[in-house]
């Protein structure tokens, strides 16, 4: 009897250091997780297309999270576009597309991939080739490409390919 209760106290024991260990390092994986995730940011804008595929101006919203850039558009009150990139580019109604064949249907197979990504999060182009800081932002002018970021603005321009992409920031 003694012997069972000496075993019954060393388990005890056992389970408390264990328990001591693991809570900390359980509760720090199921916090920690939860803690480094950011949400994701969004503003909205009046979206500006003129491409061969898109001619709209309309209000929407540009959400921006860790690795991912989504973009909807809203006519009369209504949804008319949902694009969503991260690994590929997926929108609403249309599928996921890979982002170079995304690029050669709506604006220019002559595109980096990750073109319409960083427009949308509103930062460098290609390699921050020709990359000036202006006082409000920056600006690239790379061949017949004109793009601007502002606080206020996405300015982006092709002349060759007659593409131009815009958000103004709504108040």
């Amino acid at each position: 009897m003694a012997t069972a209760l000496l075993d019954d106290k060393k388990d005890q024991m056992t389970i408390s250091r264990l328990t001591m260990w693991l809570l900390p390092i359980l509760a720090g994986v199921l916090l920690g997780g939860c803690v480094m995730k950011k949400p994701p940011v969004t503003a909205a804008y009046v979206v500006v297309f003129k491409t061969p595929q898109w001619r709209f101006a309309d209000t929407g919203y540009i959400r921006k999270g860790d690795g991912v850039a989504e973009l909807e558009v809203f006519e009369a009150g209504q949804r008319i576009l949902r694009l969503q990139i991260e690994s590929l580019v997926c929108m609403e109604g249309e599928g996921c597309l890979a982002k170079s064949a995304f690029n050669a249907k709506y604006l220019s197979a002559a595109y980096p991939d990750d073109l319409f990504y960083h427009l949308l999060r509103g930062e460098a182009i290609m390699e921050r080739r020709n990359l000036v800081h202006t006082d409000e932002g920056f600006e690239q002018q790379v061949g017949g490409i004109v793009y601007r970021v502002t606080a206020e603005q996405i300015y982006f321009r092709d002349l060759e390919h007659g593409i131009l992409i815009k958000f103004k920031r709504l108040q």
